[in-house]
This record gives C-alpha cells, structure tokens and sequence, in this order.
C-alpha cells in the first residue's frame, strides 16, 4: 500500500494501525484533521502514516453493521496538509476505503462498505471509487470492493 508525493512524483508506502483513545486524545490535540476524533473512541479508528513514522497523514473511524450485513466508515479524514490541489500526499482515502472493504471481506460481509459523505464529496467518491448511491449512504460491495483492494491495498 502506497501514497504518492505529489511534488516529487515518489511513491511512499503506508501502514494502517488501529489507534487508542489516548492515542485518538492526543491526534486531537495536534488540530491537523477535521472532526472531533474523541468522539469516535468507541468505535475501531485507525491511522494511515508513511512507513517510517508515527505521523498520521489519514484517519478512520469504522463500526459494524451486523444487522446490515456491512461495515459503516464514520469518519475518514486526511490531514489538512493532505487536502486540495496543493496536498502532499495522494491516495490516502483510496487506501483507507480499500482497508475498510478487506476488513469488511474478514469479517463475512462479502465487502460491503456504506459511508455518508459530505454532500459536496458525494460526487467525487462515486467517480474515483465507484461507490453507489442509496440516497442514505454510498456502497461499495463484492467486485468493485476487490478493485479498490487491487488498486490501492495490494499495489
């Protein structure tokens, strides 16, 4: 899994690590993403960083749909200095959806992965992921749930 650079061209790998409340406490504190992420300490959130840091450039927060048969993403952020045609860093949602549909794949939900976004993103995540609309959430399930894995966790 990789990010690009987008001054250089490089491509950089990144890891995804689940993250605590203090830890959650203390990204908080740094005001480098949107969202109060306090909020989200009862559910699982991880962190995207580059492979040889402890700086999260991306966040996620997940929750179990069980009666869905799906994995929800709460929240998914990229740190502001990763936001817009002057960011640093490219891909950071792609690789956060596409660690959500493996997850999603893990725990037997066949992929499916459904997200409310901002409705001024909503375009942007159905052209860039092939995310669905319902109205209510976007999805992403099953085939194109893979394609997101291939393209962004595997590559």
């Amino acid at each position: 899994m990789h990010v690009i650079n987008e001054r250089t061209g490089k491509k950089h790998a990144v890891i995804v690590s689940k993250i605590d409340a203090a830890e959650i406490a203390q990204i908080n504190k740094t005001k480098r993403f949107a969202f109060n992420w306090n909020k989200e300490k009862n559910f699982s959130v991880y962190k995207l960083t580059l492979e040889d840091s402890t700086e999260p450039i991306g966040m996620l927060s997940i929750a179990e749909r069980p009666n869905d048969y799906a994995l929800e993403i709460r929240l998914l952020a990229s740190s502001y200095e990763n936001v817009g045609p002057d960011k640093i860093y490219s891909r950071i949602a792609g690789c956060l959806i596409s660690y959500a549909c493996r997850e999603s794949f893990k725990l037997g939900y066949d992929g499916f992965v459904c997200l409310k976004p901002k409705t001024k993103l909503e375009a942007h995540y159905i052209k860039r992921y092939g995310l669905q609309s319902t109205k209510l959430f976007l999805v992403t399930e099953g085939i194109n749930s893979i394609k997101l894995i291939k393209e962004y966790y595997e590559n």
